[in-house]
Formats: C-alpha cells, sequence, structure tokens
C-alpha cells in the first residue's frame, strides 16, 4: 500500500484534515507532510525551539480562505506537540495561520537545488518541497517562512 500524504480525515468539501504538523514564524504558515516516523515533529520541535510557533501536531486542518488555505488546529490537540521518547509536550501555538509552503518528507529530491512543485486541492494551488532523502535545516526553513525564496517570490 502506498502512502498519500493528502489523505484526508474528513468529508468536509470546503476543508481537509491531513496527517501532519504545522508551524508559523510571523503569518507564513509551513505544513509538514510524511509517514508516522518520518521527522515531522522532530523537525517542528526543532524550528519551534529556533523561535517558530506551533500551529498543529499530528493533524492539521486547511481550511479553504478565498484562493488559499489556512492551517489550524483540531481544538482537542492544540498546543501539544509528541516528543518521541519523551511524550506530549506543551506548547505555544498560533492557528489559524495562512498556508505558505509545504514539505512532504515522502517526496524524493535527487537534485542539490530542488524545483518547488505545486498541487492543486480544493481548487486551491500549494507550494511543495520535497523532503527526502536530505530534510531541509530547521534553520533554513526558519529563513525561508521569513524572507521567502530568492528566486522564486517576489
Amino acid at each position: 500500500m502506498s502512502y498519500d500524504s493528502w489523505r484526508t480525515y474528513t468529508e468536509d468539501p470546503d476543508r481537509l484534515l491531513l496527517h501532519g504538523t504545522a508551524v508559523t514564524v510571523g503569518v507564513r504558515g509551513l505544513l509538514i507532510l510524511g509517514p508516522s516516523g518520518s521527522g515531522k515533529s522532530r523537525l517542528a520541535l526543532k524550528m519551534i525551539a529556533l523561535g517558530a510557533n506551533l500551529v498543529s501536531d499530528d493533524r492539521v486542518w486547511l481550511n479553504k480562505i478565498g484562493t488559499g488555505f489556512e492551517l489550524q488546529a483540531p481544538e482537542q490537540i492544540r498546543g501539544r506537540i509528541e516528543a518521541r521518547g519523551l511524550g506530549l509536550l506543551a506548547s505555544k501555538y498560533k492557528t489559524p495561520v495562512p498556508l505558505s509552503y509545504c514539505l512532504d518528507l515522502s517526496l524524493e529530491n535527487k537534485v542539490r537545488l530542488p524545483h518547488v512543485s505545486e498541487k492543486t486541492k480544493l481548487g486551491v494551488k500549494v507550494s511543495i518541497l520535497p523532503g527526502k532523502p536530505i530534510v531541509p535545516q530547521a534553520a533554513a526553513l526558519m529563513v525561508l517562512l521569513k524572507n521567502g525564496f530568492a528566486s522564486y517570490d517576489k
């Protein structure tokens, strides 16, 4: 059975509920997708230690708002993030926030400078970065969320 990063856990036609983790820096949100054990929470914890805010861990709502998505934590898990081998940790959180980028830890990158791909869900285009075999460093993702890509963003 193959892994589907975009499998939704809701039948709501205007939003998605995905297995993932999300963080934010300022008003830019990063959705981290990948199979269980791929390092979503570990990467988010590193980013939180560098100043990011948690949006949600394990499940993330993507609400369609105009031409984009906003990331939102399900109420039952707000302010909690899993640290494997330690347990659930409390974390400051910010929700909802606009989705700026998606890092998919199940997508393979075979070049040094990968291209951002796009996927359309519910009529909304999502910018997706590949996350394996080398997961981008937390510090680099922080800079991306603060400043964007030099050659892609305006």
